[in-house]
């Protein structure tokens, strides 16, 4: 008995390593990483797609990593983020990767933050970042904006005065030519402004459930076409856009009417080049290889996949991602070399 006895204790033992071990071979996370349990992760604004696509994918984080709270909380851009980053406050965040590579560099509006040290985890959706208008206000190209009310300023998000900048200079324009050149604090007031006639136009990346708010409220959320000059002069001036042409009814964007021409940039998520190796790639092992089941949560969501392009040249790697990217063999050469030149650039600039 006292045999036996032992024998049990013995499967017991074994019975609850297995127990421990098991559940951290299947969710395949990585070597030895001191996991967090709580995880902050900062988007521009509440309702706002980065928003949605964050909260998304953290039902995969909390399932398939340690992290037990992936804690979204809509606090603004990234002159607001990319400091608390560097304190230890911020551990992941989502933006436009083109305008981050400005950051990463410390140009333009970046500049006095100076270099900035981040690193993306992986890309995801794409955003039109356009002027919106309604019928009825005369506005039918960039040059109409001329003497209008329009809301082109978001908190701590210096990509909306670039933006702005760049498409009025494309047709001869400045933000002076603005009957008056607003702030506003998130897309949901913006878009009620616009339907109340308060403004004139906005400047934002295309949300859709705004679109459609605005399409019921107003027959159509118009988008202030570019000529395909005016759009190559911004591309050419804008590091990391690239232009598309958009259909009629893009369920990205929810848009009645076609939008030639478009200003397009991709999302992309980022960490502080400090954020142990093993913790993103458990991450980005998380997100990628489980997709699909936050793919219908937000009509964003999908494009955070294999299928779509979550390896990007702006921002580099972190080399948690990269471990994940070359497993999946979609690290290549040219992303390599891509990645070596850009952190070279910018330990020169740090020198």
């Amino acid at each position: 008995m006292k045999k036996r006895h032992v024998l049990k204790k013995g499967f017991a033992a074994r019975l609850a390593v297995l127990t421990i071990v098991m559940p951290m071979v299947m969710i395949g996370i990585a070597r030895g990483g001191d996991w967090p349990k709580d995880v902050s992760v900062i988007s521009p604004a509440p309702g706002a797609s980065v928003h949605m696509v964050q909260v998304g994918i953290g039902t995969v984080i909390e399932k398939y990593t340690p992290i037990e709270h992936w804690i979204v909380q809509p606090l603004g851009g990234p002159k607001l983020w990319l400091p608390l980053m560097k304190q230890g406050k911020c551990d992941f965040a989502n933006h436009n990767a083109a305008d981050i590579l400005n950051a990463f560099l410390g140009r333009g509006l970046y500049a006095k933050m100076g270099p900035q040290p981040v690193r993306t985890v992986g890309a995801g959706h794409d955003y039109m970042f356009m002027f919106w208008t309604v019928p009825g206000k005369d506005i039918r190209s960039v040059a109409d904006l001329k003497g209008k009310v329009v809301y082109y300023k978001f908190k701590a998000n210096p990509m909306f005065d670039d933006m702005a900048k760049n498409q009025l200079a494309s047709a001869g324009l400045t933000v002076k030519d603005f009957k008056a050149g607003l702030s506003f604090p998130n897309i949901k007031e913006g878009s009620k402004d616009l339907i109340e006639g308060r403004i004139d136009a906005l400047l934002y990346p295309v949300v859709p459930g705004a679109v459609m708010q605005i399409n019921e409220a107003k027959g159509e959320c118009v988008f202030v076409n570019l000529t395909k000059k005016q759009a190559e002069y911004v591309a050419q001036h804008m590091e990391g856009y690239f232009i598309q042409d958009i259909p009629a009814g893009d369920p990205r964007f929810r848009n009645k009417s076609p939008v030639p021409n478009a200003i397009c940039y991709q999302n992309a998520m980022f960490t502080p080049a400090s954020m142990d190796p093993d913790i993103v790639y458990g991450v980005v092992k998380a997100i990628y290889d489980h997709s699909d089941e936050f793919a219908d949560t937000h009509p964003a969501a999908k494009y955070w996949s294999l299928r779509h392009r979550p390896v990007a040249n702006a921002v580099p790697y972190h080399e948690g991602s990269i471990r994940y990217f070359k497993e999946r063999g979609l690290w290549t050469a040219e992303n390599q070399a891509y990645q070596e030149k850009l952190l070279k650039k910018q330990r020169a600039l740090l020198e």
